[in-house]
């Protein structure tokens, strides 16, 4: 009975042992599936903030499920690095997958450090060339190359850095520093922009050096040292052969020094080839001084033998052309040689001292010297009158045997305006009627002739075969000789005021 007792006692302890351990079993595996269920909806809540760019709630969400029992801790490691590279925390990123590393070295893990240190390196980098970027757009082009350099530092191979250096260096008009940079750089780099680039500052700097050649030539011709600037012209031309100011400038240049025909040349040459409006302008220009040297050439010869036959009427009608006065004695003064050098130290020529005052002769020491013709043109009245000295010349003064010729107008007793023409002939000295003269008058048709005797220009007081001096008609007067008419006495006498003293004319006044 005992024993039936006690058996069944055990039965009944194993039974609730047994209910116990079953329910002991199915709570752990109910917490377990709980735990596991709670840990999946974690994963996948994390995954799904990290896909939809919900960064720091997915670093969270890694975060709790990580200090779960339960899931792949390496994969959870990547999330969690991804959901940090996400915010561009890539310190955080490398502190997660270097930790998960040290526990288990896997290939994933490996392969995850590699790709968020290249990533760090890429933000790091563009990161920089923002800043530069920033400081390039304010001007402050010093500043933005100390970022471009940074960023260099750190991918040396990437172009952007190089041509980002180059553009901030062509901003600052440092295009030597922009060519050493190129340079540099295609050392390192292979990059057809930066070879587009090269070419495009080396053709700045020909350029800049272009300028400052001819900014030279500007000095030199400023000093008069002509030779220089051609060189320096010619220097240009060589660098830069297809640009036309080194040639516009060369060919003003020979203008200014009157070689029009090489400025024709030299502008010719270069309009071959290429097209400019400013080159065809002032080649027009060289045409046009030719075409005016020409007819100067032709007006100046024709103005040295007229005045050299004393051919009056060509040379009043050349005195009066517009083209005589405003082109050739606009100039004056001007020198003329037949012979076509024109040396006033010794030489025969024509001066043209201005529209009024011509002269035709030879020349020694920049002086009238020799035998010479003085031409002045003389506007009186509105009238066209002229005066002239023709015969010897000593240090530019008129001395020795000359004449005067004075064509006036002068009214008569009645008032009328009457053309006189007055020849005086004889010795000169510097200038003043020094000897025997003879005065001839040409008036309405009537030549009178008077002879008398100048000292130092002083006209002498005529005495009559008695020794008398003759009364003058008019007061204040006293006569120097008698008047012929066809050389016959004429019974008239000719005076002159006190105070006369007979000079050559060498003006218009």
């Amino acid at each position: 009975m005992i024993n039936k007792i006690l058996h069944w006692g055990r039965k009944r302890w194993v039974f609730i042992l047994s209910a116990f351990i079953l329910l002991l079993a199915t709570l752990f595996i109910y917490n377990a599936y709980i735990s596991r269920k709670r840990y999946e909806e974690q994963t996948v809540m994390a995954q799904d903030y990290l896909e939809a760019g919900s960064f720091k709630e997915a670093q969270e969400a890694f975060q709790k499920a990580l200090s779960m029992k339960y899931g792949d801790k390496e994969i959870l490691s990547i999330g969690l690095a991804e959901a940090y590279g996400g915010v561009h925390d890539y310190d955080k990123a490398l502190e997660v997958l270097r930790n998960r590393y040290e526990v288990k070295k896997t290939t994933a893990v490996k392969e995850k450090i590699e790709e968020i240190t290249t990533r760090k390196s890429d933000h790091r980098f563009y990161q920089l060339i923002s800043y530069g970027d920033t400081y390039f757009s304010n001007g402050e082009y010093m500043k933005a190359i100390d970022e471009y350099e940074k960023a260099k530092m750190i991918k040396s191979k990437e172009e952007i850095s190089y041509i980002k250096i180059v553009e901030s260096y062509i901003a600052m008009d440092r295009y030597d520093l922009a060519e050493e940079e190129i340079n540099d750089s295609l050392a390192l780099v292979e990059s057809e922009k930066l070879v587009s680039m090269l070419n495009r500052v080396e053709r700045r700097l020909k350029e800049i050096k272009y300028d400052e050649i001819l900014l030279m030539a500007s000095e030199y011709i400023y000093q008069e040292n002509y030779e220089e600037a051609f060189t320096n012209f010619n220097e240009a031309i060589r660098l830069i052969p297809e640009i036309d100011t080194a040639y516009n400038q060369m060919a003003e240049l020979y203008i200014l020094l009157k070689d029009y025909d090489t400025a024709k040349s030299l502008l010719q040459n270069y309009l071959r080839s290429n097209r400019s409006k400013a080159s065809e302008d002032i080649l027009h220009k060289a045409n046009e001084l030719i075409k005016q040297r020409k007819e100067k050439e032709k007006i100046l010869n024709e103005l040295y033998t007229a005045l050299s036959v004393v051919d009056i009427d060509t040379i009043t009608n050349i005195t009066k052309d517009s083209f005589f006065i405003d082109t050739i004695a606009g100039n004056a003064p001007y020198y003329y040689s037949p012979s076509g050098n024109m040396d006033s130290n010794m030489s025969y020529g024509m001066l043209i001292s201005d529209k009024n005052k011509l002269y035709a002769g030879g020349f020694r020491d920049g002086m009238r010297e020799g035998m010479g013709i003085q031409f002045v043109v003389k506007l009186k009245d509105k009238d066209f009158a002229w005066y002239y000295y023709q015969g010897e010349w000593n240090k530019d003064m008129p001395s020795g045997m000359g004449k005067t010729v004075e064509d006036s107008y002068e009214k008569d007793k009645e008032g009328k305006w009457q053309r006189i023409t007055t020849e005086t002939t004889g010795m000169f000295l510097y200038g003043l009627e020094n000897g025997t003269m003879q005065k001839t008058i040409h008036v309405d048709g009537i030549e009178k002739k008077i002879n008398y005797i100048a000292i130092e220009g002083v006209p002498k007081e005529y005495f009559d075969e008695n020794g008398q001096a003759i009364k003058a008609e008019s007061p204040n007067h006293y006569v120097i000789g008698q008047v012929y008419v066809n050389d016959s006495p004429s019974g008239e006498y000719y005076s002159v005021e006190k105070g006369t003293r007979y000079s050559v004319k060498l003006n218009n006044k």
